[in-house]
């Protein structure tokens, strides 16, 4: 039996990973007002996005893939057994569902799992699906390892405002920080697939070290680390120096989590 891999692209991905036969990513779309619909991570370079956003006056709403496109993927993956798809939090978009309903449209085994997370977090369960898949795995053990990566991996990430997850209503229970004093930069933290406050810190020192508290047992004990930044690898520069690790993966972050998190956004997630 042999075992496919869907993701979306909410889900950060090594270039080695693209390259694989058995990956599908299914892309997201973002809007510019009524008129400008754009892939996600596909019609438009990441450089080019955030430039548009720090100088649009509109701000951009973002859109699950339809079903149809799923159908497309999983019927690209005729070769294959098994189908296994791994889906942006559920508490943060439709996907899962768009996902679902295009598993009900083909005859073939689909099987969905909520990642409870997004870009390198989701990136991090994909490598280990796909380490077990690798490892010559079945499709039960391929799923259980993703679902397990699923249950124990953590996502903070630093933002300069919360200005764009207010907009996006992808706030959560984040909301509460907002209005609050100069210069206050929270932490905050992906938990049971929802945006919440970590830490409220103040000045940009404090709340790099507040990720580095929470990060630094991680990577003591080798496990694994996924880097992400918006527009900004200085901070992670920092971070890798500071945690005494290189080589990790690093992904700059994709329009459509992006235009939630804002510009100069930067985080880290871990098993």
């Amino acid at each position: 039996m042999t075992t496919a891999i869907v993701t979306d692209s909410t889900t950060s991905l090594a270039p080695e990973v693209l390259e694989r036969p058995d990956v599908r990513v299914v892309p997201l779309t973002f809007h510019f007002g009524s008129d400008e619909t754009f892939k996600d991570k596909v019609d438009m370079s990441n450089e080019e996005f955030y430039e548009r956003l720090r100088d649009s006056d509109v701000f951009p709403t973002t859109s699950q893939p339809p079903a149809g496109a799923f159908v497309e993927a999983y019927e690209s993956l005729s070769d294959y057994d098994d189908v296994l798809v791994l889906a942006v939090s559920r508490r943060l978009s439709g996907t899962y569902d768009s996902a679902r309903q295009a598993a009900e449209m083909v005859e073939r085994p689909v099987e969905i799992v909520d990642t409870r997370s997004a870009e390198m977090g989701s990136g991090l369960i994909l490598l280990e699906a796909l380490k077990v898949l690798d490892e010559g795995g079945e499709f039960k053990d391929v799923r259980r390892a993703a679902e397990a990566a699923a249950g124990r991996c953590n996502l903070y990430f630093a933002v300069g405002t919360l200005e764009y997850l207010a907009k996006s209503g992808r706030i959560g229970r984040a909301q509460r920080l907002v209005g609050t004093a100069l210069d206050v930069r929270p932490v905050l933290k992906l938990a049971g697939g929802e945006v919440v406050p970590h830490k409220r810190t103040r000045g940009r020192k404090r709340q790099m070290n507040a990720v580095l508290e929470e990060v630094r047992p991680a990577a003591e004990a080798g496990r694994p680390l996924y880097f992400g930044h918006i527009g900004t690898p200085e901070p992670v520069a920092e971070l890798e120096e500071k945690l005494g690790v290189e080589g990790r993966p690093v992904a700059e972050i994709g329009g459509v989590v992006g235009s939630h998190v804002g510009l100069g956004a930067y985080g880290v997630a871990h098993l």
